[in-house]
């Protein structure tokens, strides 16, 4: 189902979440498929947007990826991530979106294939989300100023958790456990 608004306690799942489910021979897979069902059943309130599903498409059918899909392989996977009965809200873009886009772009100074960053960034922003769920850390942290917050997978959190302790203990400041 596409919406322009999903619920604000809703999750954005990145790709690599999706991907990390999908893939049998990843290694976010033990980790990413429970999220993922949790989110097509509905447990965790879950929206994505089309930008998100279309790199999800193009990662399955990656020459390496283990198992590589064949497009129609693929296409059906995407398809069923999201069609009822699935709860997973694609959120749609317009021209709020869009502009909202190319304002993250221009503030964040980024080029090339990271626009596409702004643009999943944009969608969830206009519509209320602010949580996201990505295994790509550096990718979305620049956007938490504008309101965005990594708030899972566990490995994501853990992962950053120990980036700040690390950042802390480098600027000398007393590490509080």
């Amino acid at each position: 189902m596409a919406v322009t608004e999903a619920r604000q306690e809703s999750v954005l799942i990145d790709a690599g979440v999706f991907i990390g489910a999908l893939l049998k021979g990843d290694l976010r897979h033990a980790e990413a498929r429970p999220l993922v069902e949790q989110a097509r059943q509905g447990t965790v309130p879950a929206c994505t947007t089309t930008g998100i599903l279309s790199e999800v498409y193009g990662a399955l059918t990656w020459e390496q990826a283990v198992p590589r899909h064949a497009p129609a392989e693929a296409a059906e996977a995407v398809r069923l991530l999201v069609e009822p009965p699935s709860a997973i809200i694609v959120l749609t873009d317009g021209i709020e979106v869009t502009l909202r886009t190319l304002a993250l772009a221009a503030k964040h100074q980024l080029t090339a294939r990271r626009v596409h960053d702004a643009r999943h960034a944009a969608t969830a922003l206009v519509a209320g989300i602010t949580s996201v769920y990505t295994y790509d850390i550096d990718d979305w942290q620049v956007f938490e100023a504008d309101g965005l917050c990594i708030v899972g997978p566990s490995t994501t959190m853990a992962h950053i958790a120990q980036k700040a302790d690390r950042t802390e203990s480098a600027t000398g400041t007393i590490e509080v456990s």
